[in-house]
């Protein structure tokens, strides 16, 4: 499940990073998720709000592993 501030990638064929800014979980259906989405060099694109937590949102994004080393 999503949580604030960490980030997400999208699934190809595209290369964008969303932000993710608020998440209701208590929402009918599996809740909804706000995130700010970002391109490759980092700028803000779109703030998207109150996007459902379907298996749209699973299918597009993956949580955005940190590298350690």
């Amino acid at each position: 499940m999503p949580r604030p501030d960490e980030l997400w990638l999208s699934r190809p064929p595209y290369l964008m990073i969303a932000r993710i800014v608020d998440v209701d979980e208590r929402r009918p259906g599996g809740g909804v998720v706000s995130y700010e989405l970002h391109d490759e060099e980092g700028s803000v694109l779109e703030l998207v709000r109150h996007a459902s937590l379907d298996a749209g949102w699973w299918r597009t994004f993956q949580p955005l592993s940190p590298i350690q080393g």
